[in-house]
Protein backbone atom coordinates (compact mmCIF):
# COMPACT_ATOMS: atom_id res chain seq x y z
CA UNK A 1 0.00 0.00 0.00
CA UNK A 2 2.58 2.44 0.77
CA UNK A 3 4.77 2.03 -2.32
CA UNK A 4 1.96 2.81 -4.48
CA UNK A 5 0.62 5.39 -2.66
CA UNK A 6 4.67 6.87 -2.94
CA UNK A 7 4.18 6.19 -6.93
CA UNK A 8 0.48 7.87 -7.35
CA UNK A 9 1.75 10.97 -4.90
CA UNK A 10 2.12 13.50 -7.88
CA UNK A 11 -1.50 12.61 -8.91
CA UNK A 12 -3.07 12.65 -5.90
CA UNK A 13 -1.16 15.93 -4.86
CA UNK A 14 -3.02 17.80 -7.26
CA UNK A 15 -6.09 16.62 -7.31
CA UNK A 16 -7.50 19.32 -5.57
CA UNK A 17 -5.77 22.14 -6.54
CA UNK A 18 -8.45 22.94 -9.31
CA UNK A 19 -11.54 24.29 -9.50
CA UNK A 20 -14.99 21.80 -8.48
CA UNK A 21 -17.12 22.38 -11.25
CA UNK A 22 -20.22 22.93 -10.79
CA UNK A 23 -22.73 20.17 -9.17
CA UNK A 24 -26.80 19.75 -10.07
CA UNK A 25 -29.09 18.37 -7.83
CA UNK A 26 -28.90 14.79 -7.04
CA UNK A 27 -30.52 12.08 -9.08
CA UNK A 28 -33.40 10.29 -7.00
CA UNK A 29 -32.16 6.81 -6.59
CA UNK A 30 -34.86 4.92 -4.16
CA UNK A 31 -36.37 1.50 -4.61
CA UNK A 32 -39.80 0.86 -3.58
CA UNK A 33 -39.60 0.43 0.47
CA UNK A 34 -35.90 0.34 0.42
CA UNK A 35 -33.13 3.11 0.17
CA UNK A 36 -29.16 2.69 -0.80
CA UNK A 37 -26.47 3.35 2.23
CA UNK A 38 -23.11 3.85 1.24
CA UNK A 39 -20.53 2.93 3.88
CA UNK A 40 -17.18 4.72 3.44
CA UNK A 41 -13.58 3.87 5.34
CA UNK A 42 -10.21 5.57 4.06
CA UNK A 43 -6.74 5.40 6.22
CA UNK A 44 -3.30 5.50 5.94
CA UNK A 45 -0.47 7.79 4.88
CA UNK A 46 -1.65 11.04 3.00
CA UNK A 47 -0.76 12.18 -0.27
CA UNK A 48 -0.77 15.52 -0.36
CA UNK A 49 0.54 16.16 3.30
CA UNK A 50 4.39 15.12 3.98
CA UNK A 51 4.46 13.14 6.87
CA UNK A 52 1.31 12.38 7.72
CA UNK A 53 -1.54 10.54 8.13
CA UNK A 54 -5.15 10.76 7.29
CA UNK A 55 -8.57 8.50 8.90
CA UNK A 56 -11.85 9.67 6.76
CA UNK A 57 -15.39 7.86 7.75
CA UNK A 58 -18.01 8.63 5.70
CA UNK A 59 -21.72 7.57 5.10
CA UNK A 60 -24.18 8.69 2.36
CA UNK A 61 -27.62 7.72 2.54
CA UNK A 62 -30.92 8.52 0.89
CA UNK A 63 -33.57 9.79 2.29
CA UNK A 64 -36.75 7.67 3.09
CA UNK A 65 -39.14 10.44 1.95
CA UNK A 66 -37.71 12.82 -0.76
CA UNK A 67 -35.16 10.24 -1.84
CA UNK A 68 -32.38 13.07 -1.84
CA UNK A 69 -29.15 11.79 -0.37
CA UNK A 70 -27.05 13.18 2.51
CA UNK A 71 -23.91 12.40 3.92
CA UNK A 72 -22.09 12.75 6.87
CA UNK A 73 -18.42 12.81 7.26
CA UNK A 74 -15.86 12.22 10.33
CA UNK A 75 -11.93 12.70 9.45
CA UNK A 76 -8.37 13.34 11.59
CA UNK A 77 -5.42 14.25 10.35
CA UNK A 78 -2.29 14.18 12.32
CA UNK A 79 1.18 15.20 10.92
CA UNK A 80 4.22 14.32 12.18
CA UNK A 81 8.24 16.15 12.15
CA UNK A 82 11.21 13.96 11.16
CA UNK A 83 11.57 12.62 14.35
CA UNK A 84 8.05 10.71 14.36
CA UNK A 85 6.82 12.95 17.10
CA UNK A 86 3.41 14.56 16.27
CA UNK A 87 3.26 18.11 15.37
CA UNK A 88 0.16 18.79 14.57
CA UNK A 89 -4.12 17.34 14.19
CA UNK A 90 -7.03 18.64 12.84
CA UNK A 91 -10.54 16.75 13.64
CA UNK A 92 -13.78 17.51 11.81
CA UNK A 93 -16.85 16.07 11.23
CA UNK A 94 -20.19 16.94 9.52
CA UNK A 95 -23.85 15.77 9.82
CA UNK A 96 -26.50 15.44 7.12
CA UNK A 97 -24.11 17.05 4.61
CA UNK A 98 -25.64 17.75 0.90
CA UNK A 99 -24.33 14.55 -1.37
CA UNK A 100 -24.17 14.62 -5.02
CA UNK A 101 -23.46 11.79 -7.19
CA UNK A 102 -21.77 11.56 -10.88
CA UNK A 103 -19.40 14.15 -10.04
CA UNK A 104 -16.58 15.10 -12.42
CA UNK A 105 -13.78 17.59 -12.09
CA UNK A 106 -11.08 18.18 -14.72
CA UNK A 107 -7.49 18.38 -13.41
CA UNK A 108 -5.49 21.48 -15.66
CA UNK A 109 -2.32 20.23 -13.76
CA UNK A 110 -2.22 16.93 -14.27
CA UNK A 111 -4.41 16.71 -17.46
CA UNK A 112 -7.18 14.31 -16.05
CA UNK A 113 -10.58 14.60 -15.59
CA UNK A 114 -11.77 12.88 -12.53
CA UNK A 115 -15.43 11.23 -13.10
CA UNK A 116 -18.17 9.30 -11.05
CA UNK A 117 -17.36 11.12 -7.92
CA UNK A 118 -19.18 11.37 -4.96
CA UNK A 119 -19.35 15.10 -3.40
CA UNK A 120 -20.73 15.78 0.18
CA UNK A 121 -20.70 19.53 1.38
CA UNK A 122 -22.12 21.09 4.22
CA UNK A 123 -21.36 22.87 7.69
CA UNK A 124 -19.55 21.04 9.94
CA UNK A 125 -17.30 21.24 13.03
CA UNK A 126 -13.41 21.24 13.38
CA UNK A 127 -10.82 21.26 16.19
CA UNK A 128 -7.43 21.93 15.81
CA UNK A 129 -4.16 21.05 17.64
CA UNK A 130 -3.59 25.27 19.01
CA UNK A 131 -0.02 25.30 17.43
CA UNK A 132 1.10 28.12 15.24
CA UNK A 133 2.41 26.40 11.81
CA UNK A 134 3.69 29.54 9.36
CA UNK A 135 5.58 28.24 6.45
CA UNK A 136 3.55 24.34 5.93
CA UNK A 137 4.37 23.43 2.26
CA UNK A 138 1.07 22.23 0.89
CA UNK A 139 0.48 21.20 -2.56
CA UNK A 140 3.49 23.43 -3.62
CA UNK A 141 2.58 26.64 -1.73
CA UNK A 142 3.42 28.11 1.86
CA UNK A 143 0.82 28.20 3.96
CA UNK A 144 -0.32 28.93 7.67
CA UNK A 145 -2.10 26.05 9.07
CA UNK A 146 -5.41 26.41 11.14
CA UNK A 147 -5.60 26.86 14.44
CA UNK A 148 -8.88 26.48 16.22
CA UNK A 149 -6.85 27.10 19.89
CA UNK A 150 -7.82 23.84 20.47
CA UNK A 151 -11.66 24.13 20.43
CA UNK A 152 -14.50 22.58 18.34
CA UNK A 153 -15.03 25.99 15.86
CA UNK A 154 -17.76 25.87 12.41
CA UNK A 155 -16.49 25.34 9.06
CA UNK A 156 -17.49 24.33 5.69
CA UNK A 157 -16.74 20.56 5.47
CA UNK A 158 -16.45 18.91 1.93
CA UNK A 159 -15.61 15.23 0.85
CA UNK A 160 -14.97 14.05 -2.41
CA UNK A 161 -15.23 10.12 -2.67
CA UNK A 162 -13.40 8.32 -5.77
CA UNK A 163 -14.75 4.70 -5.41
CA UNK A 164 -11.93 3.18 -8.17
CA UNK A 165 -10.07 6.08 -8.74
CA UNK A 166 -11.18 6.52 -12.39
CA UNK A 167 -10.32 9.26 -15.34
CA UNK A 168 -10.18 10.31 -18.57
CA UNK A 169 -7.49 11.37 -20.37
CA UNK A 170 -8.59 13.87 -23.32
CA UNK A 171 -6.15 13.26 -26.39
CA UNK A 172 -6.86 15.89 -29.28
CA UNK A 173 -7.53 14.08 -32.56
CA UNK A 174 -7.27 10.64 -31.30
CA UNK A 175 -8.73 8.30 -28.38
CA UNK A 176 -9.45 9.25 -25.21
CA UNK A 177 -7.78 7.36 -22.27
CA UNK A 178 -10.24 5.46 -20.14
CA UNK A 179 -8.16 4.51 -16.80
CA UNK A 180 -7.93 3.68 -13.34
CA UNK A 181 -5.97 5.45 -10.37
CA UNK A 182 -7.60 3.38 -7.46
CA UNK A 183 -10.17 4.50 -5.16
CA UNK A 184 -9.32 7.44 -3.08
CA UNK A 185 -10.78 10.10 -0.86
CA UNK A 186 -10.80 13.38 0.79
CA UNK A 187 -11.62 15.18 3.61
CA UNK A 188 -11.44 18.87 4.83
CA UNK A 189 -12.44 22.45 4.74
CA UNK A 190 -12.77 25.01 2.35
CA UNK A 191 -12.78 28.95 3.13
CA UNK A 192 -11.23 29.22 6.39
CA UNK A 193 -8.81 31.64 7.42
CA UNK A 194 -7.96 32.83 4.19
CA UNK A 195 -7.67 29.43 2.75
CA UNK A 196 -9.49 27.79 -0.26
CA UNK A 197 -9.13 24.63 0.97
CA UNK A 198 -7.48 22.28 3.20
CA UNK A 199 -7.41 18.50 4.11
CA UNK A 200 -5.82 15.02 3.70
CA UNK A 201 -6.32 12.37 0.82
CA UNK A 202 -5.55 8.86 1.10
CA UNK A 203 -6.58 5.47 -0.24
CA UNK A 204 -9.96 4.27 -0.15
CA UNK A 205 -9.67 1.17 2.54
CA UNK A 206 -13.55 0.19 2.59
CA UNK A 207 -16.65 1.45 -0.14
CA UNK A 208 -19.53 -0.97 0.36
CA UNK A 209 -23.04 0.08 -1.29
CA UNK A 210 -25.92 -1.61 0.79
CA UNK A 211 -30.02 -1.48 0.16
CA UNK A 212 -31.99 -1.06 3.80
CA UNK A 213 -35.38 -1.27 4.41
Amino acid sequence: MKMKLKATTAILMSLFLVSILAVSTPAIAAEPDRTLMINIMAKGDDGDIFGATTFIQGKIEYDKVSGVPLGRVEFHIKIYDESGEKIYSMKGKLKDGAAYPDQEFDCSVRGVKWINLWLVVGEGMIRTTDTVIEDFLYRGQLITLPNTGGKYVQATIMMMVSPEGEYIIEVPDGEDIHGFAGGWVFAGIMEFEGLQMFGGVTYLTKYMEKWVP
